[in-house]
């Protein structure tokens, strides 16, 4: 018993067009989700590799000089500012990365196509 095979002749050919477009629509959504999840694991896990210590205090004492003072009290201030935790600061800077490409694409799927 033998098995006719199509030959070359006989196969469908297959076009040379670019991916279809549900799949270009989808990609910024999935891409986005990457981005809230590895944000959400960074501000969940908090890693001890992101820990930033405190600066050096070498006493909070009155100075003497006045540019150790005006030191000290700049010191003070710009560490308000600093962060304890670098993986922090990047898990929601992806988060907010990840809901601005979220709403893009949404807002960009309820704008419809040119023309419409």
């Amino acid at each position: 018993m033998s098995i006719k095979l199509p030959g070359r002749t006989n196969l469908p050919t297959l076009s040379n067009k670019a991916l279809p477009a549900s799949r270009d629509r989808l990609m910024p959504v999935a891409y986005a989700g990457g981005l809230l999840a590895i944000g959400a694991a960074l501000l969940i896990a908090k890693p001890r590799l992101g820990h930033v210590p405190p600066p050096n205090r070498m006493g909070d004492g009155p100075r003497r000089s006045r540019l150790r003072r005006a030191a000290q009290r700049g010191r003070d201030g710009v560490q308000a500012f600093a962060p304890t935790n670098v993986t922090d600061s990047l898990g929601r800077s992806l988060i907010l990365g990840g809901v601005a490409l979220l709403l893009a694409r949404v807002l960009d799927e309820v704008a419809g196509h040119d023309g419409q």
